[in-house]
């Protein structure tokens, strides 16, 4: 792997910290919701990245933020990782079949992101009532799915990365 690439890979996992932690501030009006725009570094992955890349920067960000919050080995970072891993899981099988658009993966994976936290939360709390949540964050992830697929599309057009990876 060239230097060059592991600086941007390097490079994208920090942004994809800093933005996971900015946004933990944006309030949003149902609790514990985030807008889940780290996740558009991961999608920028998925499409520009070899899939093992993509995967530990996802699994790094959940793991360092979780350190930088204080909320390593908590509730909420078993909730975050099997959020995470289970959309990631997901988009990289729908990225890769070409199924859907960028925006469709995103939104499946702002969905599965939930329900992973959900069935997380089922077991940790040893009741299923938190089901009735799962509607309401189901909606607020299609709008923020949206968002982070429209973002990552304008950023894709402009091949931002693979310029830069590719310049001698």
């Amino acid at each position: 792997m060239s230097l060059k690439r592991v600086a941007m890979i390097a490079m994208l996992l920090c942004m994809s910290i800093v933005l996971s932690i900015v946004e933990s501030f944006i309030p949003v009006f149902i609790p514990g919701v985030k807008l889940g725009l780290a996740n558009v570094i991961i999608l920028i992955m998925l499409y520009e990245f070899k899939p093992q890349e993509a995967f530990l920067v996802d699994l790094l960000r959940i793991i360092l933020a979780a350190v930088l919050r204080g909320t390593i080995l908590s509730p909420t970072f078993f909730m975050s990782l099997s959020g995470g891993m289970l959309s990631f899981i997901l988009m990289l099988i729908f990225s890769r079949f070409k199924v859907f658009s960028v925006i469709g993966v995103s939104v499946l994976g702002s969905i599965s992101h939930c329900t992973g936290q959900i069935l997380v939360a089922i077991c940790l709390l040893s009741t299923d009532a938190v089901v009735y949540y799962l509607p309401f964050i189901a909606i607020l992830s299609v709008a923020t799915g949206i968002l982070s697929g429209v973002i990552c599309r304008i950023y894709l057009k402009r091949s931002i990365t693979k310029d830069f990876l590719n310049k001698n």
